[in-house]
């Protein structure tokens, strides 16, 4: 069947059946929304894995260095030793639970800047297309 063939089976079809017609419309006014959103879509899922790959190695690193903190404390002979391990150990813990926060503020920015930048573009084509058929 050539194309020609199955164009005319969809215009007898839409012909008969008034749904379909209005559905390729609607389809037609929104195919630069439907665009925009797979877009999104595909960007967010990249950065969701980001995210989780990051995440599940800093639980990583901080599993790591909480065993080692352990080892550390059983290691002490006093009690000033105690303090200065335990210290040592919260401020670190701190500064990485502080560092990976940044990543994740900066994370989401980015993905917060190409959501705009998306939406924008796909406005902006929409606007072309409105104009030229009008």
């Amino acid at each position: 069947m050539n194309a020609n063939a199955s164009r005319s089976l969809a215009d007898q079809r839409a012909d008969k059946l008034p749904g379909l017609a209005s559905f390729e419309a609607w389809m037609s006014i929104n195919r630069p929304m439907l665009a925009a959103m797979t877009e999104l879509n595909g960007r967010f899922l990249e950065q969701v894995s980001r995210a989780n790959n990051e995440w599940l190695g800093f639980v990583n690193r901080r599993f790591n260095e909480d065993m080692a903190a352990s080892q550390r404390f059983m290691e002490c002979k006093t009690v000033q030793d105690l303090f200065a391990a335990y210290s040592d150990f919260f401020q670190r813990a701190q500064q990485q639970y502080q560092a990976e926060f940044q990543y994740f503020a900066r994370l989401n920015q980015k993905l917060a800047d190409e959501t705009t930048s998306v939406i924008k573009s796909h406005i902006d084509e929409v606007e072309a297309e409105v104009d030229v058929r009008h």
